[in-house]
């Protein structure tokens, strides 16, 4: 397996354990007695859940996994800085308010998604199931948002849902083999090794 093949599956496994514990422990509130106590205690370890969804990305950004365009990296950098201000303000919530960090976050990942998710339906880098996940990622928040405006558990595990997202991309992110750079007319393209 070459250096880079080795990186990029680093990456995926990277989002796909973030993916999964986001879940676990968001939706391990279901079981707890005490919502705040709950989040003080595991909200740390949600934000570096989030990191490891983040270095998934990054994974998808030097890969170009979804054409390396305009839009893909566009999408893919409000995503990954999305991502990085969400786990910030969940590794710090319990010694300070960080408001600003989840409100820049709720807006940057979802659209940093939608973005790279039209890129990859554009561009066609991803085949079957694979192609629609990274769109699904960025609009499922928009669902999830009204439930979790209410403030109630069903709304954390919705949250925890988003987890099980990250979790189906870095999937995907795995079974697709990551693009060769090819010049074409002057822009940059992708060609899937296969």
């Amino acid at each position: 397996m070459s250096e880079s093949r080795a990186w990029f599956r680093w990456a995926a496994f990277a989002m796909i354990l973030g993916g999964a514990v986001m879940f676990l422990l968001q939706a391990g509130e279901l079981f707890a007695s005490n919502r705040t106590a709950y989040f003080a205690i595991v909200g740390p370890a949600i934000g570096v859940a989030q990191l490891l969804i983040a270095f998934g990305c990054v994974g998808l950004w030097s890969d170009h996994a979804f054409g390396g365009g305009v839009l893909a990296r566009t999408g893919l950098a409000l995503a990954i800085v999305g991502l990085a201000l969400l786990a910030i303000g969940n590794i710090f919530e319990p010694f300070v308010d960080l408001a600003l960090f989840y409100a820049s976050a709720t807006v940057a990942i979802p659209v940093g998604f939608v973005l790279a998710g039209i890129a990859a339906l554009r561009n066609h880098t991803w085949h079957g199931w694979e192609r629609f996940v990274p769109l699904g990622v960025g609009i499922l928040p928009f669902v999830i948002l009204p439930v979790y405006a209410a403030g109630n558990v069903v709304g954390e595990f919705a949250v925890g849902v988003w987890g099980l997202a990250f979790v189906l991309l870095g999937w995907a992110e795995l079974r697709e083999p990551p693009l060769e750079p090819v010049r074409i007319d002057g822009q940059p393209r992708g060609r899937r090794a296969r």
